[in-house]
Order: C-alpha cells, then sequence, then structure tokens
C-alpha cells in the first residue's frame, strides 16, 4: 500500500501503474468518482456517435437489446436492476474477486507486487461481458470496444481504492456503474 502522503517526484523509481495509483489515491474519492463519471459519459458520447456513423444499425441493436431485457418491467424495477443490482454484483465479481484473484496469480507467476497484469485481464474480461447481449458478433464486438473505457476507470478506481488507507473498492465502483448505467437508461443513446 502507498501512503497517501507520497509526493510523485518522489516516485521516480516506482513503475507508471503505482504512480498513477499513488496520484489518484489523494483525491477525493467523491471527486474521483464524479471525474471518472464526466469522463465516461463525454466518451461515450463521441463513441456513440463515431459507431453510428461507421455502422448505423449498432445502435438500433443498442436499443432492443435494452428493451427486450426491460420492456416488461415498471421503470422502478429497471432503475433497481440497472443502478443498483447489477452494479455491485459486475463489481464484486469483476473489480474484486477476479482483480484479487488475478492479483494473486500474476504476483505469484511474476514474482512482483504489480497491479497491471489484473489492470488489464480483468478490464478485457469486463468489457468482453457486456458482449455477451449481442452474442459473439460484429455488434457484440463493437459494444466491448465501446465499454473499455469505463472497464478501464471501474478497475483504477477499484485499484486505487484497495491501496486507499480506508478505501471502499466495491462501493466506490459500484456507485459510478450505477451512475452511467442510470444515465444509459434515462437517457438513451440516439444521434
Amino acid at each position: 500500500m502507498l501512503p497517501n502522503s507520497i509526493e510523485l517526484h518522489q516516485l521516480k523509481d516506482i513503475p507508471l501503474m503505482k504512480k498513477v495509483i499513488a496520484y489518484l489515491a489523494q483525491i477525493n474519492r467523491l471527486k474521483l468518482i464524479l471525474t471518472f463519471w464526466a469522463v465516461i459519459l463525454i466518451t461515450d458520447l463521441i463513441t456513440l456517435e463515431l459507431l453510428y456513423l461507421i455502422e448505423p444499425e449498432f445502435l438500433i441493436a443498442v436499443d432492443s437489446a435494452d428493451a427486450e431485457i426491460f420492456s416488461s418491467l415498471p421503470l422502478i424495477w429497471v432503475i433497481t436492476i440497472a443502478a443498483i443490482v447489477a452494479p455491485f454484483l459486475e463489481t464484486l465479481i469483476f473489480q474484486f474477486i477476479i482483480l484479487l484473484t488475478v492479483k494473486k496469480i500474476t504476483d505469484w507467476i511474476t514474482k512482483s507486487n504489480s497491479w497491471i497484469y489484473s489492470f488489464l485481464i480483468t478490464s478485457l474480461l469486463f468489457s468482453s461481458s457486456h458482449a455477451v447481449n449481442f452474442g459473439l458478433n460484429y455488434f457484440g464486438l463493437l459494444y466491448a470496444l465501446a465499454v473499455i473505457l469505463s472497464a478501464f476507470l471501474f478497475t483504477i478506481l477499484s485499484i486505487t481504492e484497495i491501496e486507499r488507507k480506508n478505501g471502499h473498492p466495491i462501493l466506490s465502483v459500484s456507485i459510478l456503474h450505477g451512475l452511467c448505467n442510470l444515465i444509459a437508461i434515462l437517457l438513451p443513446a440516439i444521434p
């Protein structure tokens, strides 16, 4: 664990990943969550616009997949599932259980204490798990690519909270993920 009082200039011999974690751990938790949320919203808008230009049918497929899942449920249930239950379960599985398992395995194999492998593997697994909504096809691949930045930010937030003194990785990532899902439900992507 890195102490919160470390200055970045003192980290010249520490790997980049640890520098990033040390820097992020110094930022107020709420500010960090809201900053990551803003980054995700902006990049998602840009990504969806680009995907619409490349493949206009993609957004129709996204909307129909979401409609198929939630069409028979009242809005309050949709919000509860998509903004609270699903983010908590996905955070527990991907940003906690898988992240820490991969970290232990890669630390054992590489004989190092690095987050980089678990960061990459967990983020890619999280992103690819979202392709399942479409099946393993072209639209699934596009959707996995569209959520990769979110996956990276969820994972780095989790690692930061694990390393932060009195960190709350599951709660922090669940809140960020829930906010992202809430916007996706309330403001459907329409170019």
